[in-house]
């Protein structure tokens, strides 16, 4: 109290709501470190750069009509094969800008929706200018609710 018989706050520099809410944004900033290094690992520089992502990624959890494909470096072309079944060219969306192979299920398509389980994707893919005949092949696996 002070000698006019007022009182006086002594203000903390650090409350502890102030110590909380800093905890609470180094785990945010941490979180999303994590998450940010997954996806990079999960999509970016697979094969030594030929791909660039995996749809779906692998280990994945997806519905029975989305779609699959891959998504290639420029100067690559690809067939994708799934759970053995070749999709047939005319099946598959191919965007050229972007160099993506994709398959998404539906009515007088090889597949009308995907089996539930298990499945995997064969995607066969090769530089333009060497062919086919020069193919490599990535594997993955995904699962269908």
């Amino acid at each position: 109290m002070t000698p006019d018989g007022t009182t006086t706050r002594v203000r903390r520099r650090f409350g502890i709501q102030h110590v909380v809410s800093l905890l609470l944004v180094a785990v945010v900033v941490v979180c999303i470190v994590v998450l940010v290094q997954r996806s990079s690992s999960d999509s970016v520089n697979l094969d030594g750069g030929s791909i660039e992502r995996l749809i779906p990624t692998p280990g994945s959890k997806i519905l029975q009509q989305d779609g699959i494909g891959i998504d290639l470096a420029p100067g690559y072309e690809a067939t994708i094969a799934l759970d053995g079944v070749v999709i047939p060219k005319d099946q598959m969306v191919i965007v050229p800008a972007l160099n993506q192979y994709q398959f998404k299920p539906g009515a007088g398509k090889v597949f009308e929706t995907i089996p539930p389980g298990e499945n995997c994707v064969i995607a066969t893919y090769w530089l333009t200018r060497n062919g086919p005949d020069v193919a490599t092949s990535r594997s993955w696996c995904f699962t269908v609710l």
